[in-house]
C-alpha cells in the first residue's frame, strides 16, 4: 500500500482533504431506507473489557468501487493488526440509512467508531451518544463535525480546491465559462473544495466565468453527471469546463464530452479512481484527475482511534503510521496529512486501484 505514494507527482501541492459523494434521501423515503438498514446491520460483539478494542467502520455506501477499495484496506489493516473490524454501510447513498447503521452499532457495544458521513449534520447526534458512552469516534471527509474525536484529511480543503482550479484553468486556457459539480449539496468536503476553487478562480483567473447555475449535484451517479453536462451545454452553449469534486464526476463528464464530440473543446476534472478514468486519460478526454489513497486514510483513522483507546495523546507532528502522515498537522479536531496524488495518462496504471 505505501508504495503507491512513491509515485506522487512533484507538482502536487501540500493539500489536505477525500472522495466521494453522498446525498440524503427524500423524507418520504428515509423511514423505509432506515428500517431496511436496521434489519441489515450486522451484530457487533460486546464492547471490549480488555486490551483489544471492538471496532466498526461505516462507509458512505457498500458496493461502489471507491468504498470497495476502502473495505479491502480495512480488512488488510485488521489482518495486519490482529483486530477484527466490522465494515458495514448502507447499500445506497442514504444519510438516514447510514445513521441507522451507526446507531445499531453504537447500541450493540463497540469501542471505536470510524466512518465517512453522507450528511455530517445528520451524524452529530449519534456521534455525541457514542462519545458519551466512551466510544472513540474518528471520521473523514467531515472537517466541520463537532461530536468527534478527530477528522482525518489527506490534505487541506483550500489546497484541494486550488489544485482542481489550477488544472482546470490550464486546460481551458484560463478563459471561458465553467460550472462546479458535487456529489450532493449536503456533502461538506465536496462543497468546501468547490467554494475554494471558485475563490481561487476569482482571484487568479479573471477571464473565467462561473455560469448562473454555479453548482449542480449528481447524487453520486456518473450517468446523472453525464446528463447534467449535456443539459447545461444546451443551456449554456459557451460552457467550457466542469470542476467536479466526487469520484463520479470526471467519468460521467468525460462520457458526455465524448458523446457530444467535444474532446479538446470541453474539459473536466474531479477527484477520481485511476481504474475508472485511465481510458479517458489515455484518450485525452480527461487530462488530469486528483486523488488520495482512501484506504490509507482509513488506516490512519484506525491507527488514531487505537492509539486513543490505548491512552495515547494525539499530538502535532506525530507519526500515524502511513506515508503522508509521518508528521501530522492538527487544526482543532482535524488531522491533516500530506498525502495528495495527481493522476495523469503517464501514471494512471501505476496505482493499483
Amino acid at each position: 500500500m505505501k508504495k503507491i505514494f512513491a509515485i506522487v507527482l512533484a507538482a502536487v501541492m501540500v493539500l489536505s482533504l477525500a472522495a466521494c459523494g453522498g446525498s440524503s434521501a427524500p423524507a418520504a423515503e428515509a423511514a423505509p431506507a432506515a428500517e431496511a438498514a436496521k434489519e441489515e446491520a450486522a451484530p457487533a460483539a460486546e464492547a471490549s473489557k480488555g486490551d483489544v478494542p471492538v471496532i466498526a467502520y461505516v462507509p458512505k455506501v457498500m458496493g461502489q468501487a471507491w468504498w470497495d477499495y476502502v473495505q479491502k484496506g480495512v480488512e488488510q489493516w485488521a489482518a495486519d493488526n490482529g483486530i477484527d473490524v466490522t465494515y458495514k454501510g448502507p447499500t445506497e447513498v442514504d444519510a438516514a440509512a447510514q445513521v441507522q447503521i451507526m446507531t445499531d452499532l453504537v447500541n450493540q457495544g463497540i469501542d471505536i467508531l470510524c466512518f465517512s458521513p453522507n450528511d455530517p449534520d445528520a451524524c452529530e447526534a449519534i456521534c455525541k451518544e457514542a462519545m458519551d458512552k466512551g466510544i472513540k469516534v474518528v471520521c473523514t471527509e467531515a472537517s466541520g463535525m463537532t461530536n468527534i474525536d478527530f477528522d482525518v484529511e489527506a490534505f487541506d480543503e483550500a489546497g484541494m480546491g486550488g489544485f482542481l482550479m489550477k488544472n482546470l484553468a490550464s486546460m481551458m486556457g484560463e478563459e471561458g465559462q465553467y460550472i462546479t459539480m458535487v456529489g450532493s449539496m449536503t456533502m461538506e468536503s465536496h462543497n468546501n473544495w468547490a467554494d475554494a476553487a471558485v475563490a481561487y478562480q476569482e482571484e487568479n483567473y479573471p477571464n473565467m466565468e462561473l455560469v448562473p447555475d454555479a453548482r449542480v449535484a449528481n447524487d453520486s451517479d456518473a450517468e446523472k453527471a453525464a446528463n447534467l453536462v449535456k443539459e447545461l451545454k444546451q443551456k449554456y452553449p459557451d460552457l467550457k469546463g466542469i470542476l467536479g469534486t466526487s469520484s463520479f464526476d470526471a467519468p460521467g463528464c468525460a462520457r458526455a464530452i465524448e458523446e457530444l464530440g467535444l474532446t479538446g473543446k470541453m474539459f473536466a476534472i474531479s477527484v477520481a479512481m485511476p481504474s475508472e478514468t485511465a481510458d479517458y486519460l489515455k484518450e485525452g478526454t480527461l487530462q488530469c484527475v486528483a486523488l488520495w489513497d482512501p484506504a490509507v486514510t482509513a488506516h490512519v483513522q484506525l491507527n488514531t482511534a487505537v492509539k486513543m483507546f490505548n491512552g495515547e495523546e494525539i499530538k502535532e507532528g506525530m507519526d500515524l503510521g502511513e506515508v503522508g502522515y509521518e508528521s501530522i498537522k492538527i487544526n482543532g479536531k482535524v488531522i491533516v496529512g500530506d498525502a495528495a496524488l495527481a493522476v495523469t495518462k503517464d501514471n494512471c496504471d501505476s496505482f493499483g486501484f
